[in-house]
């Protein structure tokens, strides 16, 4: 179907990270689980904690997480959040309660909103360990079935290896140790709300470029769009429907970016979605080209590790599939959130 010259698709883009605060299978808490330590690397014969993207759905990154001592459940690993959250379903699991009239504002990628938050004590993900945190509740359908959404907080120093061919995950402290042999390395710079950028370019474009382990899908903002668009044919765009966790809708413009550049990396046919998004203000990176770089992409890699410490991004690439997304399904729309504390 075409609607004035555009062809008409429907992508959700849900973001769950960016909860500026400081933030899948179900994961059943059987009494046996939370003996488990919170170090050991949990791995299934199916990709549970490290699936790969495929051509028609975007990977995800699951890590495991002791909350309250209780656990291992599986959070959405979200590169893009700077505090964690919470699904409905655990916060029942573990007989957590807000206080009538708790909230707080959170801003999702098409606008914000203001939702209740419970107080936990410990949040346990490898060798990193929370206190006293304060977590909002998002809405079920944001996690598909993941438990919640691990952020950022409390990761400055430490090492996220991420192996999809091995589907392990695992977050230790970093030991400033350089990347094993196989690896291309890229510096990576932190920004005050502990997102990962890389200077990079599109098409030759000069652009910020946003590593985002929460976002299912690569975006990009209106500066970049203006810049790419005269090279890309009214035929080959296609009208994207944005769907935050707020009530809010958008509409952007979907097509394959030029090239991009990363330090030594070459990246080809992603398709990314160019719109005037909430989530690039709540970033202040409406003024300059910017790209989000999602799972789409960093789901096709063998394996990546973040070094915090050493603000690094080490890949390892293996044979990925031409990029592409065909449809939308009920587990693949997920992404990212961030709140009015920053």
């Amino acid at each position: 179907m075409k609607v004035a010259g555009l062809n008409v698709a429907r992508v959700c883009l849900f973001m769950v990270g960016t909860l500026l605060l400081s933030v899948t299978a179900v994961a059943v808490d059987d009494g046996k689980s939370a003996e488990a330590s919170a170090g050991i690397e949990l791995v299934a014969p199916e990709p549970l904690y490290a699936a790969p993207t495929r051509l028609d759905r975007s990977g995800r990154i699951l890590a495991a997480v002791l909350i309250n001592g209780r656990g291992p459940f599986r959070f959405i690993l979200d590169t893009g959040a700077n505090t964690s959250a919470l699904s409905p379903r655990i916060v029942d699991v573990l007989g957590l309660q807000s206080a009538e009239g708790d909230s707080v504002g959170v801003h999702g990628v098409t606008g914000s909103e203001m939702l209740p938050f419970v107080r936990v004590e410990t949040l346990r993900a490898g060798e990193i360990e929370l206190r006293d945190s304060r977590m909002p509740v998002l809405a079920q359908h944001v996690f598909a079935d993941a438990d919640g959404i691990l952020g950022v907080e409390g990761l400055q120093h430490a090492r996220v290896d991420v192996d999809f061919s091995r589907d392990r995950v695992s977050i230790g402290r970093s030991t400033r140790q350089r990347a094993p042999g196989g690896f291309m390395t890229v510096p990576v710079r932190l920004s005050k709300n502990g997102l990962l950028l890389v200077n990079g370019s599109v098409g030759g474009v000069r652009v910020q470029i946003i590593i985002d382990t929460g976002a299912e899908r690569s975006l990009g903002n209106l500066p970049l769009r203006d810049a790419l668009q005269h090279r890309v044919s009214r035929h080959d765009r296609v009208e994207t429907t944005v769907f935050g966790v707020t009530s809010e809708v958008s509409t952007g413009t979907s097509f394959l970016a030029p090239t991009i550049s990363i330090g030594g990396t070459r990246l080809r046919n992603l398709p990314v979605t160019f719109d005037d998004l909430h989530v690039f203000d709540v970033w202040n990176l409406t003024d300059e080209p910017a790209l989000v770089l999602g799972m789409d992409l960093l789901g096709t890699l063998q394996r990546f590790v973040i070094d915090y410490q050493r603000q690094e991004l080490q890949i390892k690439t293996g044979v990925a599939p031409k990029i592409g997304v065909r449809r939308c399904g009920p587990n693949e729309c997920r992404s990212r959130i961030p709140s009015d504390e920053s």
